[in-house]
């Protein structure tokens, strides 16, 4: 699975916090076509799928992703930094 280091996930928690999230609703790592920003990946809000990863983070999910992206970003690093999440993918 995708390492996600503590300066992103600290980030992702304040994005979390910030939105006000209705029950059931979480942060997920998407990419094209979920994600349509700029970019190859964002963050997107959804419900949880009975085989989605979770990224727990002091006790509450913090960020979701699809089986498929887990696999196929096994090797990738997700980290925040200059006030912009990066994913390093090997």
């Amino acid at each position: 699975m995708v390492t996600i280091t503590d300066s992103a996930k600290e980030e992702l928690k304040k994005i979390q916090d910030r939105s006000d999230l209705d029950p059931g609703r979480f942060l997920r790592l998407a990419i094209p076509p979920v994600w349509e920003g700029e970019g190859d990946f964002g963050i997107v809000i959804s419900a949880e799928g009975h085989a989605d990863h979770v990224v727990n983070y002091k006790g509450q999910k913090l960020l979701l992703m699809d089986p498929a992206i887990a696999d196929r970003l096994s090797s990738s690093v997700m980290d925040f930094k200059n006030s912009r999440f990066s994913l390093d993918v090997y």
